[in-house]
């Protein structure tokens, strides 16, 4: 055992949890007090602490509600949170308004699935010939800017002094 389990002990005793002299009692040696001591027989401990107030315990265990002392008025308003109407009205009106525009966003993209399926390829007919002329005017634009370029790179290095 550890050299403060008499120290715990005798505070047990001096704080009115056991009524007699724990320490005596475990090694079986003559008691030094019975009941509560006002100091304990150590000189390592301070001042005797206050005594603690008897609790009531009940006599059953069992649930006793708290009677509520609010008003009757106020007993019926039980929310946790409590938002003011205006606040209320003014999510109402923008969740209205964002049910609104979603009709309208689902109508519009009813129409388009509707066209598609109707007509699969009519918004997406295009002229291979014009593809094809497109990406390579643009990949000669880009050709000869990367060529321009690369030149111009090079001509940095270049000695800038005319030679003899």
């Amino acid at each position: 055992m550890s050299s403060n389990w008499a120290n715990n002990l005798d505070m047990l005793a001096q704080n009115g949890v056991i009524d007699f002299d724990g320490a005596s009692f475990v090694t079986g040696q003559a008691p030094r007090y019975v009941g509560r001591p006002s100091m304990p027989p150590s000189p390592y401990v301070g001042p005797p602490i206050p005594s603690a107030p008897a609790l009531s315990q009940p006599e059953i265990d069992e649930f006793q509600k708290q009677k509520n002392k609010l008003p009757k008025a106020e007993e019926k308003d039980n929310d946790l949170i409590k938002n003011p109407s205006w606040k209320k009205w003014l999510f109402g009106a923008v969740a209205l308004g964002g049910l609104i525009f979603a009709g309208f966003k689902a109508k519009s993209i009813y129409k388009w699935v509707k066209d598609f399926i109707k007509n699969p390829g009519g918004k997406f007919n295009f002229n291979w010939k014009d593809v094809k002329d497109y990406t390579s005017k643009k990949w000669k634009s880009f050709k000869t800017f990367c060529s321009d370029g690369w030149d111009k790179f090079k001509n940095l290095f270049k000695s800038k002094t005319p030679k003899p």
